[in-house]
């Protein structure tokens, strides 16, 4: 079972860690790097693929007050914005005290989500931003549920615990916003 979970972990983080983390990026400096980038450490991959969870969510977030006209949705992304900023401080200094640098932007395939988000208007960008929120909040549901079961680092693990349930009812509360 164990063997399972850890599979399932490597390949969640093999579709959520961009090819730059994952070792494909040839050419960027060692100083500009996360740690993420030059490990495999399962912690500190969990806390990289969180990382860029956060970042979406508040990024993503912060452009819906500005483009949607949805009063639940609107709602629901200053939540997003207040809950993912202080989860990401909390790893931020989690991270920090163990040593670790995080990404400071969200993956390549996020961003490109992003981009999308950014073309939409109305109703189209309240669907797209549900189908982002419910997606991202889903996989990292998963990520959080299979990390716990292969977790080393017991602080990494406590701050996966803590965050599980708040994750679930964010995927819950996405799943209620306006669109298809």
């Amino acid at each position: 079972m164990k063997k399972r979970s850890l599979l399932a972990l490597t390949t969640c983080l093999a579709l959520c860690v961009p090819a730059s983390v994952a070792g494909g990026a040839q050419n960027t400096p060692m100083a500009a790097m996360s740690t993420a980038q030059t490990s495999n450490d399962t912690d500190v991959l969990f806390m990289e693929v969180m990382t860029m969870s956060n970042l979406t969510e508040i990024q993503t977030s912060e452009l819906a007050l500005k483009k949607t006209s949805s009063p639940s949705v609107k709602a629901y992304a200053q939540e997003m914005i207040a809950v993912h900023t202080k989860a990401q401080a909390e790893l931020n200094a989690l991270a920090q005290a163990k040593g670790i640098k995080l990404a400071d932007k969200p993956g390549a395939d996020q961003r490109l989500q992003y981009n999308k988000l950014t073309t939409l208007s109305g109703a189209a960008f309240d669907a797209e931003y549900k189908k982002v929120q419910v997606d991202g909040h889903a996989m990292t549901l998963k990520l959080i549920q299979t990390y716990r079961t292969v977790a080393k680092d017991a602080q990494a693990a406590a701050y996966a615990a803590k965050n599980q349930p708040v994750v679930a009812q964010h995927l819950d509360h996405a799943k209620m916003l306006p669109g298809s």
